[in-house]
C-alpha cells in the first residue's frame, strides 16, 4: 500500500535539561527538527486540511515547550509528543465540527513529495493516494487515529496505547476493526475486493 512510503525516520531519544539554559533550548530545537515533519504529516492525515494541520503542529510544539518539564522519561518523547498532537487535533476537530467548507465538493489531490516517477505514474499514484486519503477521512476518529499511528507512524500497540490511553489488547482490537472498516471503504472505492 502507498501508506508505507510516508514513514518518518526514527528520531533519537530526547534528553532535556530541567533548567532554562541554552542547552535546554538547543535540545528542544533538535526535538522540534526531528518531530516537526512527522507531527505535521500526522495532523494532515488526521484533519485532511494543510492549513489546519500546520496550525495543529504549531500548537502542539507550543504546548510541548510549555510542558517540557513534565517529560520525565526521555525514551517516551515520541509517544508524549504524539499524545499532545492527538489531543490538539481532536480539539480542532471538535471546534470545526459544525463548519462546512465551501470547496468541500471539489476533489483536491493529496500533497505528495517531489522526485522520482514520471507523469503517468504520478497521476495513477495521485488517484490511488486520493482514494486512500478519502477513505481514511471517512473512518471513525479513533479508527482513523489508530490506523495512522500503526501503519503510517509505525508505532507498536504499546506505543499507540500510551498515545490513546488504552491497553495494548484494546489497541489490537481497535486496529483490527479499523483495518476492516478501511478495507470496506477501499472496496467501495474499487481498490480491494
Amino acid at each position: 500500500m502507498a501508506l508505507a512510503s510516508w514513514l518518518p525516520p526514527r528520531p533519537a531519544p530526547m534528553t532535556v535539561p530541567r533548567d532554562r539554559s541554552d542547552a535546554r533550548e538547543t535540545e528542544f530545537d533538535r526535538f522540534f527538527t526531528e518531530y516537526s515533519g512527522p507531527i505535521y504529516n500526522f495532523a494532515l492525515r488526521m484533519i485532511g486540511d494543510a492549513d489546519r494541520a500546520a496550525d495543529i503542529a504549531q500548537d502542539t510544539f507550543i504546548k510541548a515547550y510549555r510542558k517540557l518539564d513534565t517529560l520525565t522519561d526521555a525514551s517516551a518523547a515520541r509517544s508524549w509528543i504524539y499524545r499532545i498532537a492527538t489531543n490538539t487535533a481532536i480539539d480542532s476537530m471538535r471546534r470545526h465540527r459544525h463548519m462546512v467548507r465551501i470547496d468541500e465538493s471539489e476533489d483536491r489531490p493529496v500533497e505528495q513529495p517531489d522526485g522520482g516517477p514520471g507523469p503517468e505514474t504520478q497521476v495513477l499514484s495521485g488517484l490511488l493516494d486520493e482514494r486512500i486519503a478519502r477513505a481514511l477521512l471517512r473512518l471513525k476518529p479513533n479508527h482513523h487515529q489508530c490506523l495512522i499511528l500503526s501503519d503510517i507512524e509505525d508505532m507498536s500497540a504499546a506505543q499507540i496505547g500510551e498515545v490513546m490511553g488504552m491497553t495494548g489488547g484494546a489497541v489490537r482490537v481497535l486496529l483490527c476493526r479499523a483495518r476492516g472498516e478501511m478495507r470496506r471503504l477501499l472496496a467501495a472505492e474499487g481498490l480491494v475486493r
